[in-house]
């Protein structure tokens, strides 16, 4: 009995959070004038906007803007994070500990208080409106925190007879450890595409050629520039959830997998 009715709170809840997004694809197939104008009928569905905004010259450039970023950052934060964490959970070296410490201690520090004086940094060195200032602050002592988790439940004897058989550290790295820390590795993917996909402020703040602006940025000055039709505003915001929604459904179960194996359930 309290196994349904705990089944019965988790559809009520998740139907809740449909609502939304029913919401947002129902308006983007029609040319509404109002925000009120929600019905299910389908007489007056249309693929208008979606046709308008991929007509729009702008909008791929966003579009392509993002997922370039957000896959350079996937790719950037696995490989930095995954040795890091290797180091940090195989190799003994002076202050290990205290340095993976300050590191953690890193994530207690919002955002927000980093902003200033990491434009600073991209403005002397000549990065902003480039792609190396919207990648490169991507990867987080998160990506380092998971990839340690994952990897010190290796056992050490494995890796002590693959050196015994004559195996450098990197073979080691690229052979052994990394095959078995995949769930994990998929996880900081998820993690690092979504994150990076949904970034707002810090390319607000470091762009300013429209050449160089993200999904996310193009759709809120899209937004300002098409207050009358809010079907196509919700047009562009269904292109904005869907490619991190599809990646994520694509390595759901891998994804899980990682989370458990990391020691971050919740």
């Amino acid at each position: 009995m309290k196994k349904q009715l705990g089944r019965l709170i988790l559809i009520l809840i998740s139907s809740f959070m449909i609502i939304p997004f029913l919401y947002m694809f129902m308006t983007s197939l029609r040319v509404t004038y109002t925000a009120y104008n929600f019905k299910f009928a389908l007489d007056d569905l249309t693929l208008k906007n979606y046709r308008e905004i991929f007509y729009n010259t702008s909008f791929i450039i966003y579009f392509l803007n993002s997922l370039f970023i957000s896959l350079s950052g996937v790719v950037l934060n696995v490989v930095f994070s995954s040795m890091a964490g290797y180091a940090f959970a195989k190799l003994e070296f002076k202050g290990r500990e205290k340095i993976f410490f300050f590191m953690l201690l890193t994530l207690i520090i919002p955002s927000q208080v980093t902003l200033l004086p990491l434009y600073v940094i991209m403005r002397h060195l000549g990065w902003l409106n480039t792609y190396m200032a919207l990648i490169l602050p991507l990867p987080t002592a998160v990506g380092v925190f998971i990839m340690r988790q994952s990897i010190l439940k290796i056992p050490r004897d494995l890796m002590d007879s693959a050196r015994i058989d004559g195996c450098s550290e990197f073979r080691i790295f690229m052979e052994i450890v990394l095959p078995l820390i995949r769930p994990a590795i998929i996880a900081l993917s998820i993690f690092t595409f979504v994150g990076a996909w949904n970034e707002f402020l810090w390319p607000l703040i470091a762009t300013t050629s429209n050449s160089m602006r993200t999904l996310t940025v193009g759709m809120a000055s899209m937004n300002a520039q098409y207050t009358v039709n809010y079907g196509l505003v919700m047009a562009g915001a269904t292109m904005t959830f869907l490619p991190s929604f599809i990646f994520y459904i694509l390595l759901q179960r891998q994804f899980e997998e990682g989370v458990a194996l990391s020691g971050l359930k919740g």
